[in-house]
């Protein structure tokens, strides 16, 4: 429930609201009041906040929790410092918060109404390691990774005297970090741009393909393609993504060549989507060694040195910080030379694409000939 929840309410009868973590709404013929039920001294005692609108919701919801604190910090569950984590922490310093919500929903379903104090290591690891099991290592170490950031707030807050994630390595996980130098082959190119639709419902392989093809030619992740727009000749994304300060943003640009420009509109759905349907389709194809949506970008920046374009011109394109005395004084744009770029890994792709079909062509004509003769 939030503030316009609260405001719209009508009396019928007396009535009281939870709200959650102890604090309730009464509802009266003439008033809205904010109370909370806490326990002092073994018994139930109620403990009236403020009136609403003249109390928000928001400072009652803080006023509760610290009077839950004030009175008995052994009492404080998960949920509360989850939540404490999330509005203190996260909401100002994440780039990704609902991305942090998503991991913290997962813990919060697992320990949300136990006691801080009495979730213990193991109880931890034992959680990680099933959800490695369901969801991967990689994500699995995310979990660890923000559970050992939410407890170590916790022992900031006085709640703990210290994080049962300590020495929790990513070794519970069976995660190890690989720098990845995957580039799409050639036949994988050709393979991309054979893909047609499907009868597999609302994925369809020649939209999804589209995607792929864009990232090849754009050398975009695949969270700037789904969130950028079409400006002329231009892709622009007003924020992409990559190191930078929260609060900043880092607008970028690429050149739609007309092999580009013909895959949009890209498909309505999320990266998610697009990953798990790539790698359930390069199983079907009998793919081993992957490739995911991001070794595109990587195979973009490969194309366009193999055709000739200066390093510092592929950064540029890549929306990478330069380095040295360059990333100093050097603040050209490089308009002119990143159209090129793009055009110049066009035409490497449709050579790659034509000579297949070459081949193809003319080995129709010799076997035509054979025939004949």
């Amino acid at each position: 429930m939030n503030e316009k929840d609260i405001k719209a309410l009508k009396w019928i009868r007396d009535t009281r609201i939870g709200l959650g973590n102890g604090l309730y709404l009464n509802l009266r013929k003439n008033s809205k009041t904010y109370i909370v039920r806490i326990q002092q001294q073994g018994k139930n005692q109620i403990i009236t906040l403020g009136k609403h609108p003249l109390l928000s919701l928001k400072d009652a919801r803080a006023k509760a929790m610290n009077l839950m604190m004030k009175e008995d910090i052994s009492n404080i569950i998960l949920t509360q410092l989850r939540d404490k984590y999330w509005n203190e922490v996260v909401l100002s310093q994440s780039k990704v918060p609902k991305q942090v919500w998503g991991y913290l929903d997962h813990i919060n379903k697992e320990f949300g109404n136990k006691k801080v104090l009495d979730i213990t290591r193991a109880m931890l690891v034992r959680f990680i390691q099933n959800y490695s099991e369901l969801r991967g290592a990689r994500s699995s170490d995310r979990v660890r990774s923000y559970l050992k950031q939410l407890f170590s707030y916790g022992v900031e807050l006085g709640f703990i005297d210290e994080s049962p994630m300590l020495a929790v390595t990513k070794r519970v996980t069976g995660y190890k970090n690989i720098e990845r130098s995957r580039i799409l082959s050639h036949d994988e190119i050709r393979m991309v741009w054979s893909w047609k639709n499907n009868l597999a419902g609302w994925q369809k392989t020649e939209d999804n393909s589209r995607v792929i093809k864009f990232l090849l030619l754009t050398g975009l992740r695949i969270s700037e393609a789904q969130k950028g727009y079409q400006d002329g000749d231009k892709f622009r994304i007003n924020d992409s993504k990559g190191k930078h300060p929260i609060g900043q943003t880092k607008p970028h640009w690429v050149f739609l060549t007309t092999t580009a420009k013909a895959l949009l509109p890209l498909p309505s759905c999320s990266a998610t989507n697009i990953q798990a349907w790539l790698k359930r389709t390069l199983v079907k194809e009998g793919i081993e060694t992957r490739f995911t949506p991001h070794d595109c970008r990587r195979t973009f920046a490969t194309l366009a040195n193999d055709s000739g374009v200066m390093p510092h011109i592929v950064e540029k394109c890549l929306n990478h910080k330069l380095e040295g005395v360059m990333a100093v004084y050097n603040h050209a744009e490089y308009e002119t030379e990143r159209i090129e770029c793009a055009k110049r890994v066009e035409n490497s792709i449709l050579s790659i694409i034509n000579f297949c079909k070459t081949n193809d062509s003319n080995h129709s004509k010799e076997h035509q000939a054979t025939n004949t003769n």
